[in-house]
């Protein structure tokens, strides 16, 4: 119990520590940290280097899932990271000394803001998948109605479609940059941007409908019409799988916590513990904590992907 006491007030201390540092440099760092970040794009826009595909890859899940543009919002999530990673390491090694295993957890805290991202980006992309047939409907009207014009369909679609907030909002951005492409690589890049918004297959081909007909006036109106009529035929089927999917999910949920209570009572049971001792051994061990870590970290992992993969993508 002591020991147990002892580590509580170790880890209170170290941030204590940390805030008064914070308290002490935060506002200098804040300001040294945008003083680079304009050097930083100073630097981007007079070399004109290109980007490395993982700081595109970064500006793009920034962008798609905060509405965030610009090299600025990149470094900010890499101090982030980097930050997270570094305070996370001094507290466990600390008062646990130097191991892998606090190594590997420090850099998955590190991790904290891509894992955020990715889970993000995903659930925009599950929820949006389901706009699919109420976005197709809407835009395939407006594109006849707009005798086939498909940037005045965009932007009538932007005007009435209802329910459907990201299809709006990648419409809306799809709209503002066709309005202002020059070439065919911004186009291109338009509707690449547009596609992965939603992530799925009904987005691809309906992302090449609407280069095609954008690029060179192509009639798309029966592409657009075997989309939408390829959905609704897929539609019973994937409400099927969401159903059935959703029940195992519910059922692991419960038993997550349950195992954990097991675990207490059988060792309280069957091999002579009391809680009391079994609480000592899981908090004040460093073998304790290292299982206890592993066990919320899976459980995490566990609740994430089971939340994904209990709703599946409405796609082909």
């Amino acid at each position: 119990m002591d020991g147990t006491i002892d580590t509580i007030i170790r880890i209170l201390m170290y941030v204590l520590l940390l805030a008064g540092v914070w308290l002490f440099l935060g506002r200098y760092l804040v300001r040294f940290i945008r003083e680079k970040s304009k050097v930083y794009r100073f630097k981007g826009r007079s070399s004109e280097k290109p980007d490395s595909r993982f700081t595109v890859h970064i500006r793009l899940l920034i962008r798609i899932t905060t509405g965030r543009e610009g090299k600025d919002s990149v470094f900010y999530f890499f101090f982030l990271s980097i930050f997270l990673f570094s305070i996370s390491f001094t507290i466990t090694s600390g008062l646990f000394g130097i191991s892998i295993f606090f190594i590997l957890i420090s850099a998955l805290i590190g991790l904290l803001p891509y894992i955020y991202l990715r889970f993000k980006l995903k659930s925009l992309q599950l929820a949006g998948s389901y706009e699919a047939e109420n976005l197709l409907g809407e835009l395939t009207s407006m594109y006849k109605i707009s005798d086939f014009n498909m940037a005045s369909a965009i932007d009538k679609t932007v005007e009435t479609i209802k329910g459907s907030p990201l299809s709006k909002k990648a419409l809306f951005i799809l709209s503002v940059r066709i309005k202002d492409y020059k070439d065919r690589e911004e186009l291109q890049s338009a509707v690449d941007f547009f596609v992965s918004m939603f992530g799925t297959e009904w987005a691809v081909l309906l992302g090449m409908s609407i280069f095609e007909s954008v690029a060179n006036g192509t009639n798309v109106s029966v592409s657009l019409d075997d989309i939408l009529s390829n959905l609704k035929e897929i539609k019973s089927s994937i409400e099927k799988d969401k159903r059935a999917n959703y029940e195992a999910f519910t059922m692991v949920k419960f038993v997550i916590p349950i195992v954990y209570v097991l675990s207490v009572f059988t060792c309280v049971k069957y091999f002579g513990f009391t809680i009391g001792k079994f609480f000592f051994y899981q908090f004040n061990t460093a073998l304790g904590i290292k299982f206890f870590m592993a066990i919320v970290i899976l459980s995490v992992i566990s609740s994430w992907s089971m939340y994904v993969l209990s709703r599946p993508k409405f796609d082909f």
